[in-house]
């Protein structure tokens, strides 16, 4: 069988044959169909919902802020879940605090909007190959009278940090742990080399944390700020988020209002306040309290497939990006255009996510969307389309080259062409992740 034939060119493969027992055993619905959007959204193992179904029907939870006993309840489990993040991250507790969030965007968001920029001298540096919620960050700096440079897809982080004047403000540079439309991993040493150019760093791990090992610590304290998602690292819960910085950075961030939750003293009629201290003055209303107790098991279960997760995810990756690139028409011409990894792949340079294009016998390619609809025909979950990533899309299938910026806002600004862009642009992607399998693989190529 093919599967006898992988096997015995990938003797490696059975190093990782506890994710297959995983999977029959925490993701039973994955027999009904194949999961290959893994960076749109994690899938949780059912037996973690189970329990937390059975924890919430048996306890008593109120909101956090008071000290009943309810109350008490989700404090616990809000500090529970805070060291549960800290520990997976490899973070020192006395240097980083946790911010929960509604989303890994809102925490991005929050320091874009709280960052000390100085109009005229500030900076904020930006990757090419970012998602929108990264690029947004833009716009609190524009409207402080910051500058906002971007660095190509091609071009040395070093180098084009050392062109840039020397700083003489608060300066913030953002980096992409892992691209969700290329799969790109950036170079994590890049926060040390920025911090010595005197700029605050900001890591989106959104993409990376999922199946990666990320250690703050090991990068001696390069990295000031990181958001992440967990639903994306877990599949649930979704609607939280967690901003993990540095204790003294978030002292220096100014926010911008308060509101219930955040704020000690309030007075009225005036404008006095006095702001709490550490992770609450970030946490505006009630968080998503209900949630908390997942999370310290959920992470638990997610840090023990860790090491065999990378042995399988790289053989998926060979394996899929071989047969794919073997694909073709009757006349020979290929019918896959692989545009990442464009090389070879490299488990420490690339992701598990494959960015292709459909290419018809004519030599042109196959609207994504209508790859998608087909695959989802045969309960095949895939994603098509820019992703949230406009800049790594016109880098891979040459639109920055074809029309300038301005050109492209204005020939889309028609409803009917920006149906035709959202139809047409963009790429098919494949992502894997904590229960993939090879049968997952194969679905895909042979649809």
């Amino acid at each position: 069988s093919s599967r006898q034939r992988f096997l015995s060119l990938h003797p490696s493969w059975t190093q990782a044959q506890a994710i297959d027992h995983l999977r029959r055993r925490e993701f039973t619905r994955l027999r009904n169909g194949t999961y290959l959007d893994y960076t749109g959204a994690g899938l949780y193992p059912e037996s973690l919902i189970k329990s937390h179904s059975d924890l919430l029907r048996a306890s008593i939870f109120g909101n956090p802020h008071s000290s009943s006993p309810s109350s008490v309840l989700s404090s616990r489990f809000a500090h529970e879940a805070r060291s549960a993040i800290l520990e997976f991250f490899d973070a020192d507790p006395e240097q980083y605090s946790v911010v929960f969030t509604s989303n890994c965007s809102n925490a991005l968001r929050l320091v874009g909007e709280s960052y000390p920029y100085t109009s005229g001298s500030s900076r904020i540096v930006l990757p090419v190959d970012a998602h929108n919620s990264v690029n947004g960050l833009r716009e609190f700096a524009i409207a402080a009278g910051a500058d906002t440079v971007y660095i190509p897809m091609d071009q040395d982080v070093p180098s084009a940090l050392a062109s840039l004047p020397p700083l003489s403000a608060p300066g913030l540079f953002v980096l992409t742990g892992q691209s969700n439309l290329t799969g790109i991993k950036g170079d994590l040493c890049f926060l040390r080399t920025a911090k010595l150019e005197g700029y605050d760093t900001l890591l989106d791990a959104a993409a990376l944390a999922p199946t990666s090992r990320i250690s703050i610590s090991s990068f001696e304290s390069s990295v000031d700020a990181m958001t992440i998602s967990l639903y994306k690292m877990v599949g649930f819960p979704t609607g939280l988020g967690a901003l993990i910085a540095k204790k003294e950075f978030l002292m220096r961030l100014r926010k911008r209002w308060f509101s219930g939750g955040s704020v000690r003293i309030v007075q009225i009629p005036g404008e006095g306040r006095l702001l709490l201290d550490g992770h609450e003055r970030w946490e505006d209303g009630t968080i998503n309290f209900l949630s908390f107790p997942v999370i310290k098991p959920a992470l638990r279960l997610l840090k023990s497939y860790m090491p065999v997760l990378s042995i399988r995810l790289s053989l998926l990756m060979h394996f899929t990006l071989s047969a794919l690139r073997s694909l073709s028409h009757d006349d020979g011409t290929p019918l896959v255009l692989i545009h990442s990894p464009s090389t070879q792949y490299t488990p420490s340079k690339h992701g598990a996510i494959i960015s292709l294009s459909v290419v018809s016998s004519t030599g042109k390619f196959v609207p994504p969307r209508i790859v998608e609809r087909r695959a989802s025909l045969e309960n095949i979950h895939i994603r098509a389309g820019c992703m949230c990533n406009p800049g790594a899309t016109s880098e891979l299938l040459g639109l920055a080259d074809r029309d300038g910026p301005a050109a492209t806002l204005s020939t889309y600004a028609a409803n009917e062409d920006m149906e035709r862009l959202i139809e047409e642009e963009g790429v098919v992607r494949v992502s894997f992740g904590l229960a993939s399998s090879l049968e997952d693989s194969w679905a895909f190529i042979s649809f």
